[in-house]
């Protein structure tokens, strides 16, 4: 009975969490969930991906898409760094502050384009972890717009990240297929 109890109640978990999320995608085909009534413009699950639908509206006297928002993108990161960017003591590390993030800008967009994996000491606390890689699901416009986010919130007051900086780090750096080892981008940081 006691087992049973357990599984019914990780499986209102997972429901409870996957209703929060959003939960409606392609085959939610009667369109019931809470997230199918929400309006476009909130960021909503899709289980095949994350989307913001919003994002790529084309602007009326224009026609250009709408330039990405970074705190609407960054929620995608705040699952580990927290929306204050304080990370996860022990688990993830804190962007405020972080000379990771605020030094060159070139090691956040590599770090963002390809991932990190392994010890990393940030504001002299060590972290052992994986970042996932995000080059293949973000535009350049995409990373840019997250990078100077976090590089002007919490504190941080580091200069502006481009589409086109973006850009020449992902051509430079197409050759890496694994996440980078943080002995590999330490260098970079005071440069």
């Amino acid at each position: 009975m006691t087992t049973r109890r357990i599984y019914t109640l990780a499986a209102l978990a997972a429901c409870t969490t996957f209703a929060a999320c959003g939960g409606a995608d392609s085959r939610d085909t009667d369109r019931t969930s809470i997230a199918a009534n929400e309006p476009t413009s909130v960021m909503y699950f899709d289980s095949t991906k994350a989307v913001i639908p919003g994002a790529a509206v084309a602007s009326a006297a224009g026609g250009a898409a709408a330039a990405p928002n970074g705190a609407e993108l960054f929620t995608r990161c705040a699952a580990c760094h927290q929306s204050t960017g304080l990370g996860v003591p022990g688990a993830y590390p804190p962007l405020s502050g972080s000379e990771w993030l605020l030094n060159n800008p070139e090691v956040p967009i590599r770090i963002v384009l390809h991932g990190l994996q392994g010890d990393i000491t940030v504001k002299n606390t060590k972290f052992n972890n994986a970042m996932t890689p995000f080059g293949d699901q973000l535009s350049d416009a995409e990373i840019a717009a997250i990078i100077t986010y976090e590089r002007s919130s919490w504190g941080n007051a580091a200069s502006k990240i481009t589409a086109e900086q973006v850009a020449s780090v992902r051509a430079a750096t197409k050759s890496q297929t694994t996440p980078w080892n943080p002995a590999d981008l330490k260098p970079l940081i005071s440069k």
